[in-house]
């Protein structure tokens, strides 16, 4: 680890900050993850509403992303293999941010599914800034851990 990553991840500000949004990102990846799995099926229709993919990967897409989602927020949760869940977290948000920028660009008037249907549609604009968002505090993590 070079001199200023190490002085960097040394300040206690840093290290509780790193904590603090690991489990942010873990928390909304658990809560993503378990309401698409809790109904796959209306998960699947929510893909389907972006008209990015055939029916038969539509419905594989439903079963994978939750699972992976899934095991992305326990791998940031245990703090567990943290630079390939943090490598999955900015895979996973550039892929969704996609999805959304092409339905903005489409005129496409839906709902994220970024929550299943645990939550209300909001849009998908909002979810497009939250998900850049979520990519700078995945930046963070990335730049600020410890590289032993």
């Amino acid at each position: 680890m070079s001199t200023v990553n190490r002085k960097v991840a040394a300040r206690p500000v840093v290290r509780i900050s790193r904590y603090a949004l690991r489990f942010l990102i873990a928390a909304l990846f658990l809560f993503a993850a378990v309401a698409k799995l809790l109904d796959p099926a209306a998960f699947a229709q929510q893909i389907a509403n972006y008209q990015l993919t055939p029916w038969p990967v539509t419905a594989g897409l439903a079963v994978l992303l939750p699972v992976l989602e899934l095991c992305v927020g326990i791998c940031l949760l245990l703090g567990r293999w943290e630079s390939g869940a943090l490598v999955w977290t900015a895979i996973l948000l550039a892929i969704f941010s996609g999805a959304l920028v092409a339905a903005i660009a489409r005129g496409l008037s839906i709902d994220c599914g970024c929550f299943g249907r645990s939550v209300e549609n909001i849009g998908t604009i909002w979810p497009l800034i939250r998900n850049l968002a979520l990519l700078v505090v995945t930046g963070f993590l990335w730049f600020s851990r410890d590289r032993q």
